[in-house]
């Protein structure tokens, strides 16, 4: 499943994880690298642990994730699949919380964001545009 047709000159690359909380690291270290000295790197990678977290904690039924890292001309597409049914759901926290604000981070970092769902699973992406970095 991906949320956008490939652009010329897209460097993409794809890790598969277990949906397991001690996955989370590595999917951090993956974006950390793929992305190592682009101005949207510590933002793809913020943004990327909330993605892969939510499909790992949300995901009940899922085996997989799937995570998939393009950079190209000005900015970065990231993508988190998995293989479950959950459908993703915006909630707000209570105060205090120390979850539950990862579309939060997301809204407001992106440039844009968004989720597919088809029989295959769920694949929430997110762009962030390279000059336009906190």
């Amino acid at each position: 499943m991906r949320s956008h047709s490939l652009v010329a000159g897209e460097d993409v690359h794809v890790k598969t994880l277990g949906r397991d909380p001690s996955e989370v690291p590595a999917a951090r270290r993956f974006v950390r690298g793929v992305l190592a000295g682009r101005p949207a790197a510590g933002d793809a990678e913020l943004l990327a642990c909330e993605l892969v977290t939510n499909a790992v904690m949300h995901a009940d039924d899922g085996g997989q994730v799937r995570l998939v890292v393009a950079a190209g001309g000005e900015g970065v597409h990231v993508e988190v699949a998995d293989d479950g049914t959950a459908v993703p759901a915006w909630r707000e926290p209570a105060a205090g919380a120390e979850s539950g604000r990862g579309f939060q981070l997301v809204n407001e970092i992106a440039t844009r964001w968004g989720f597919l769902r088809d029989q295959a699973g769920t694949c929430c992406w997110f762009d962030l545009d390279d000059s336009q970095t906190l």
